[in-house]
């Protein structure tokens, strides 16, 4: 398992949540729960976490997204995508 934070998390359904940890486990999120504290094994990522779920199995894997705009909420000329492991 691993976990990850950043700034925000998008999530499908459009809704944006700061601050943010996701937990993942063979490419998958299993959960996402608030950073409100200092958790043992995150991987601290600026930027955006996008979770992009499949419609057939509800399975979500997380994207971060870097560099981005907090102020408009939209990515810049030069942002990337990746897939977090």
């Amino acid at each position: 398992m691993r976990r990850y934070a950043s700034h925000y998390l998008l999530l499908p359904s459009g809704e944006w949540l700061k601050q943010q940890v996701v937990e993942v486990e063979d490419g998958v999120v299993v959960r996402t729960f608030p950073l409100t504290e200092e958790v043992e094994d995150v991987e601290w990522h600026p930027g955006v976490i996008i979770l992009q779920c499949d419609s057939a199995d509800g399975a979500c894997v997380p994207y971060l997204c870097y560099p981005f705009d907090f102020t408009t909420m939209q990515p810049v000329v030069g942002t990337q995508r990746r897939r977090l492991p």
